[in-house]
Order: C-alpha cells, then structure tokens, then sequence
C-alpha cells in the first residue's frame, strides 16, 4: 500500500449544490498517485482541489496533485497530475468546457510567457524549451490558473517542476469560469522562514530599511513580494499583478481614482525615496487598507498592503 510522507496539504473547497451529494474525489486521487508514480515509490505529496462556477448552472472541481522525491531513475524530480471534474457527478470535463477557445488560449499564454516572463527568469535557466506553454496540466484556486510543466522541459533551481500562473483578471474572456474577487494571499504576519521553506525563494533578498524583500519560486506568488520587519517577520506585501475592485496595473492615476475615489495622502517620492522604499520614483497614494504606486507618468504599477 502506497504511503504519504507527513507532509501533506489538502485543500478542499467543494460545495454540493442544492438537493444533490457532492461528488467524492477520493478515487480520483488515487487514480493521479497511480499514473504519476506507478511503482509506489515514496515520496511527498501535495492534494489541492478547488470548486467553481461554469455556465448554465454547472460546477467544476479542479484536482492537483504534486508528488517529489526520488521518482525518475533514483534522482529528484518533481511530477503534477491534474484532473478537471463535474463536481457533482464526477463526469470528466473537456477543457473547453472552461476555455472557449483553445486556440486563441494557447496564442494568448505563449505570448504572455515570451513577453512577460521569460526575460525576467535567472539567466542559468534553461529557457530554450519554454514554448509552446503546455494545456495538459491545468490547475485552478482561488488566485488564478496555473499551466504547469514537465519538470525536464522547465524546472526552477530548486528541482521543482516550472509552471505559469496567471490571476483570472488575466485570462478575462477566454474562460467561462466565474473568477473570485483577487485579494493579496494570506502572507501577513507569517515568519519569512517558515514561507521560504514552503514557497521557495526566487532570488537573494533585496535590503530595505528595517527589513528585507523576498520573492517566491511558487508560481501562484509569481510578482509578490514580501517585506519582513526587524523580526524576519512577514509586515507587508506588494504585487505588480492585481485587480482591485477593477483597478489594475497600467491605469492611469484618474482611471484608478474614478473608481477607488481619491486617496486619504498621495506622497511625492523623489529619487532619494524611491530608492530607500525600492520603488520608482512618483506617487505612493494611500487608501485605509492599500497603498497605490505610480510612476512618473502617473501610470499605476504596485500595489502594497498594508497602506503606508
């Protein structure tokens, strides 16, 4: 019998609709295992599963399992299995039953990989193989979609399998999924160690007065950042990727006011500023919970929580 390592998360958020039992994954979780290793090596797990609205008053569930350890020729490697289900009955869904259009998908995320991630990978990388993004191995939650890749055709320093992940403001009108309202993740407060041991670190951290900047290797923190206090705890986070209530990078000041209303203070940051916050030079505008950054040409590209 196959054996889980300790550590393993499991989120489930599957709700039965009205009048009818939810479906029970549970073979469907075995079925992944068995695919991704059918020897029965040990190795850690990862179960994640997310529910949400389609159409015509269906309800999908994602299922994503990650599996790493001593899986390919005795060697470290890291596998994801991925399942798409009716969440009710268990039937399996085609992807365009999310995706519309699976042509103008795979044209939207290669050109959203060459343009906006690829140049920003470490250079040691090996990049060559990164085109076309795979559709074979799609997973949703609750901050987006995440396409991830054999682990011998990407594959961060760590080991782990490369993935591209993409908050569902990003994939508006080419998905029939109803998307939640974005929100920063639940970072705040947390010690950096412990979320480096559990999301990776992307690069060295940056030094800011006090504290210090950390980026994650984890796909679904692609763009955040997290600033710790003198403590190493996690004090506030800053992302170039969001949607808040409408409001997302590259609007202009008026366009994000028109909807956010003015800002409580709207601070000039001058050269000497920006570089002590590691920020550009223009505005930082404060809400009560979020502070605003804009550049120079009062284009928004940040968002940090909490507010200045």
């Amino acid at each position: 019998m196959r054996r889980f390592l300790a550590f393993s998360m499991v989120l489930f958020l599957l709700f039965a609709f009205a009048g009818a039992e939810a479906y029970d994954p549970a073979p469907q979780w075995e079925m992944l295992y068995t695919q991704l290793n059918p020897y029965g090596i040990e190795a850690r797990s990862i179960e994640k599963s997310y529910a949400f609205d389609l159409p015509e008053g269906r309800r999908a569930l994602s299922l994503c399992l990650t599996l790493d350890g001593d899986l390919r020729f005795g060697r470290y490697t890291q596998l994801v299995g991925t399942a798409l289900l009716d969440a009710v009955t268990g039937e399996a869904l085609d992807p365009e039953t999310v995706f519309p259009d699976m042509e103008a998908l795979q044209s939207f995320v290669n050109d959203y990989m060459e343009q906006n991630v690829q140049d920003t990978l470490n250079t040691y990388l090996d990049t060559a193989d990164l085109l076309p993004v795979p559709l074979d191995a799609v997973c949703f939650d609750e901050s987006g979609i995440t396409f991830h890749y054999p682990a011998d055709r990407y594959a961060y320093f760590s080991g782990h399998a490369g993935a591209l992940q993409l908050d569902w403001y990003e994939l508006e009108g080419l998905t029939h999924a109803e998307a939640p309202a974005w929100q920063f993740p639940d970072l705040l407060g947390q010690d950096i160690q412990d979320l480096l041991q559990q999301y990776g670190s992307l690069t060295d951290p940056d030094l800011l007065a006090g504290g210090e900047i950390y980026e994650f290797e984890a796909p679904a923190l692609r763009g955040i950042q997290a600033i710790t206090d003198g403590a190493g705890m996690t004090a506030a986070l800053r992302t170039d990727r969001f949607d808040l209530h409408g409001v997302r990078p590259g609007m202009s000041r008026l366009q994000a006011e028109e909807l956010l209303g003015p800002p409580e203070t709207a601070v000039v940051l001058d050269s000497a500023a920006a570089v002590s916050l590691r920020v550009r030079e223009g505005t930082a505008a404060s809400y009560s919970e979020y502070c605003l950054y804009y550049d120079e040409e009062d284009l928004l590209y940040m968002v940090q929580t909490p507010s200045l």
